[in-house]
């Protein structure tokens, strides 16, 4: 292979005389350079075959006829004057030279680069030329050795798509020979690895070119060949093998065989697919608003937990819902909602066990698992939890916000599985939101029962308006003044064929849970309507509308409609809000409202006093009607707050135009309370009990 080892005028050589071992050449003293020149013209003219060339005694290029341009495609001027180099380090070349000066001639063989980047498989016979008994130089001949059989056939295509390749291709490459040394690099190989750069590789060992790239600056090849075993397996296989650089660089690295013993490693830089593929699978496994993990990762971590398909005992799971949670994001918007719901994940965080894991399933439901003996921790964490969740959210451009929490505590028995605790929790929480807010509470076996209670009678309620089961009872309301019956309000029954009747108070949270109340609501609407339109007196009918009723404009159609097919007129029927509503600002709520207001339909706000009132926003809806909560009325006889309050409800009734109506009214006490006050109508035992009509058929 020719190496620049630095640039050195042409001599003039002498004729010389070749000999079969040696070239000896006999001129006088003071001219030995022309006794070589003589040589080298016998040899360049003479020898039309082989390349040749002529070294001073230093190794240095002195002559390089026609035939060695041709066949490497080096012109003279490029070459004379250089060390001509025999392997791939200084020393190779001392040695070669050596060899030649102790026998006279030195035969070696190499694939050598020709100018054009293409490679031949050179042999090369080196002999020494001797003026007397001083060494004047050396002659060289070059032969094209590559093999022409099948294998010497299959390396050249391979260097021919390497060459074409390697200046336009992204990967780094390089070739190394049967022994293991590098022999080829590309450019883009220097521009991955910046401690390649300005240094030459050939020669070097696979072990230390792998130190060189991955291991840390000044790593030794013993370092290089530990690294290189750990990638052996994968590169075995054809495998791509990703590995780290020491900048925090992913590199994915392929070796392909070469016939002969030879191979080809490739370098490619997948630092950003690789974090692309990291970000992917965190995104699987982690909620996207909050940084935490999701459901999928909480139930792979719980089924990692078990062993033989059952967890450690003692290991906890805490269930969590925020209270008052819509109410925020309603009101403020979604923007809001998930700054709240950030800083609610901030708080999690901090109070977790190192070995726990916080998880948000969606929406405001967070959940905690504590592996082991951490759920040892479990019953304090959810105290700390219930004050730590409960302080104030700082919310931009607002007032701080207010939510508590709702916690249901699962532990792990030695047969629990991972779906019995997921549902344990689910059934505790559901418990603690039935105990009001800010509360936790444990599984027991009885809630398992309750639950499963619960999920039969929702799935009975399904059935019971088929069945005719369902029936509407009749609360009349009286107009103070005079004493007459004014309106009534329909309330909804149910008759259980196994449990009897069933209150409402148990089966209604279970509809407004889920779409059933949609069905019952409109079936109690149509049911009312067409018993109001029989009545002999015209009384209003009061219906109570859930607020999941309202919004998507479905209720005014249905309103309308049963209007329509049972002939009532408008101005007798009012549906019945509950204060939540104040707090929902979702603007198809209001635009319901406001239509079925503009058919002449009566609205009425139920329970004024027990939710979260918001006289501000009072006048956005269309209410004809307030209905203060029966608590106020019956503790009104004996306490002045409570009459205060009686009172100044009556008196924002006045001011705003809007009739009130007392509910609860059970003695003559309270009627003289709430009369005196101003409230225009009564609703109570003292006026009558709801009345059950014949079940619909």
């Amino acid at each position: 292979m020719v190496s620049v080892r630095g640039t050195q005028p042409a001599a003039r050589w002498g004729c010389a005389s070749m000999g079969s071992e040696a070239i000896a050449i006999r001129t006088d003293d003071d001219d030995a350079a022309s006794a070589l020149h003589d040589a080298w013209s016998r040899l360049v003219w003479n020898a039309t075959d082989p390349a040749l060339c002529l070294l001073d005694p230093h190794g240095r290029v002195v002559a390089w006829n026609p035939g060695a341009e041709h066949l490497t495609g080096y012109l003279a001027a490029e070459v004379v004057g250089r060390t001509f180099a025999y392997g791939e380090a200084p020393e190779d070349s001392a040695a070669a030279l050596a060899a030649v000066r102790e026998a006279g001639r030195h035969e070696t063989e190499g694939w050598w680069p020709r100018r054009d980047g293409s490679r031949f498989r050179a042999s090369t016979v080196i002999t020494a030329i001797h003026d007397g008994d001083r060494l004047a130089g050396f002659a060289q001949t070059i032969r094209d050795a590559t093999p022409r059989g099948e294998e010497g056939g299959q390396f050249e295509a391979v260097a021919l798509i390497l060459d074409l390749a390697l200046s336009t291709m992204s990967q780094g490459l390089c070739l190394f020979d049967a022994d293991g040394q590098v022999r080829l690099l590309n450019q883009r190989f220097f521009a991955m690895f910046a401690a390649a750069g300005g240094r030459d590789l050939v020669g070097m060992p696979v072990a230390a070119l792998w130190a060189l790239a991955f291991a840390e600056p000044d790593a030794g090849e013993g370092a290089g060949a530990a690294l290189l075993a750990g990638h052996e397996a994968g590169l075995a296989r054809g495998e791509a093998v990703v590995v780290p650089t020491p900048d925090g660089r992913a590199i994915a690295v392929v070796r392909r065989g070469v016939p002969g013993g030879a191979f080809v490693v490739t370098f490619e830089d997948v630092t950003r697919q690789r974090e692309a593929e990291l970000e992917i699978i965190r995104l699987a496994h982690h909620d996207a608003l909050t940084g935490l993990a999701n459901r999928t990762m909480l139930w792979r971590r719980l089924r990692e937990s078990a062993e033989g398909g059952r967890l450690p005992a003692g290991t906890a799971l805490l269930f969590l819902d925020l209270d008052g949670f819509k109410a925020v994001n309603d009101d403020l918007g979604h923007q809001a909602g998930d700054a709240l719901l950030q800083q609610v994940a901030d708080r999690l965080r901090r109070v977790l066990p190192p070995t726990g894991l916080a998880a948000r399933f969606g929406g405001d439901e967070f959940a905690l698992l504590l592996p082991g003996v951490a759920g040892d921790l479990a019953v304090s964490l959810a105290e700390g939890l219930l004050i730590e969740l409960a302080r104030p959210y700082a919310i931009e451009g607002q007032r701080p916000r207010h939510v508590t929490a709702s916690i249901g505590i699962a532990f792990s028995e030695e047969t629990t599985s991972p779906d019995a605790m997921l549902h344990q929790a689910d059934c505790a929480l559901y418990a603690a939101k039935g105990a009001g807010k800010a509360a936790w509470r444990p599984f027991t076996p009885e809630l398992q029962i309750e639950r499963s209670d619960e999920e039969r009678l929702e799935q009975d309620l399904r059935h019971a308006i088929a069945a005719g089961q369902l029936g509407v009872a009749y609360q009349p309301l009286i107009g103070l003044s005079h004493g007459a019956v004014t309106a009534r309000e329909a309330l909804l029954r149910w008759t259980h064929p196994g449990r009897g009747s069933i209150p409402p108070r148990k089966f209604i949270p279970l509809a407004e849970k889920s779409d059933l109340i949609r069905v019952l609501g409109l079936w109690i609407l149509d049911r009312a309507c067409r018993d109001a339109a029989a009545w002999p007196d015209q009384a209003r009918i009061c219906v109570n509308v859930s607020v999941r009723q309202l919004g998507d404009g479905s209720l005014p159609r249905a309103v309308q409609e049963i209007l329509k097919q049972t002939g009532l007129t408008p101005r007798r029927l009012e549906l019945e809000i509950t204060e939540t509503v104040l707090t929902n600002s979702t603007e198809g709520i209001v635009d319901d409202l406001q239509l079925l207001h503009a058919m002449g339909v009566r609205i009425s706000l139920d329970d004024f006093g027990v939710g979260f009132s918001s006289l501000g926003r009072l006048r956005a809806f269309p209410f004809d009607r307030i209905k203060l909560d029966a608590s106020f009325v019956r503790d009104a006889v004996e306490r002045p707050d409570c009459r205060a309050i009686v009172g100044v409800v009556a008196e924002l009734g006045r001011r705003l135009g809007i009739e009130t109506v007392a509910e609860g009214v059970e003695t003559p006490a309270q009627l003289a309370v709430v009369h005196e006050e101003g409230f225009t109508e009564g609703q109570g035992y003292l006026f009558g009990r709801a009345v059950l009509t014949a079940p619909a058929a």
